[in-house]
């Protein structure tokens, strides 16, 4: 059994290979045609390459099947922006049987929120909510602290982690959204929540698909 799913990211930004022996081809050469007579862009293409490449490599490495990526100037300084799907074995998961599957509210159970104990502190927010074409969907979201791989370090990062069901199944899909960007906090989380919802199945596997 497959599952099959799509999602949209505004046309500005970047679809990623997530294959390590062709994603340093392929990223470059979606640089060059999307640069190509966007001065602002084309001035600053090793450096897109650059993090269009370490945004691949971050989330083939956390298993995931899709990466989109925003880099563009805003008021002369940098915003960049992921969202990534990855499939996961759903909490309790032991406990599962049949076509039962699992339900938002228990995936709630497994999520802490965290207050800030000051202004520049890490938060947490957990929800529930409503996306469009799957239904409800259990969500973490925040500013929090991530750690580097190759125990490099950790970055601050505003992030919104969407848990959603696989129908009759013991997984679940995540969409996991973030930014490095800790100014816009508020208009980041109502960009991650748009693509998020576009997130759908697709019945016939679609462009990506995932075995169960």
């Amino acid at each position: 059994m497959t599952v099959g799913f799509s999602i949209s990211v505004p046309d500005t930004w970047f679809e990623v290979d997530l294959n390590p022996l062709t994603r340093r081809a392929s990223i470059d050469a979606l640089v060059r045609e999307r640069t190509r007579g966007v001065p602002e862009l084309a001035a600053n293409r090793a450096a897109i390459s650059r993090l269009l490449r370490n945004a691949a490599s971050d989330a083939a490495a956390g298993g995931a099947l899709f990466c989109g990526v925003m880099t563009e100037a805003v008021e002369g300084a940098g915003l960049s922006a992921s969202v990534a799907i990855s499939l996961l074995f759903a909490p309790n998961s032991d406990r599962i049987t049949g076509v039962t599957g699992v339900t938002p509210s228990a995936i709630m159970s497994t999520l802490s929120e965290k207050v800030a104990r000051s202004q520049d502190d890490t938060w947490t927010t957990v929800a529930l909510v409503d996306l469009p074409h799957v239904g409800q969907a259990a969500r973490s979201y925040g500013v929090e602290d991530i750690s580097l791989p190759d125990q490099a370090g950790w970055i601050r990062t505003t992030m919104m982690q969407t848990f959603v069901p696989i129908p009759r199944s013991d997984r679940v899909a995540l969409v996991s959204c973030s930014s490095p960007n800790l100014v816009l906090v508020d208009a980041l989380h109502d960009l991650f929540d748009a693509v998020t919802s576009t997130f759908r199945f697709v019945p016939d596997g679609g462009e990506f698909a995932a075995p169960l």
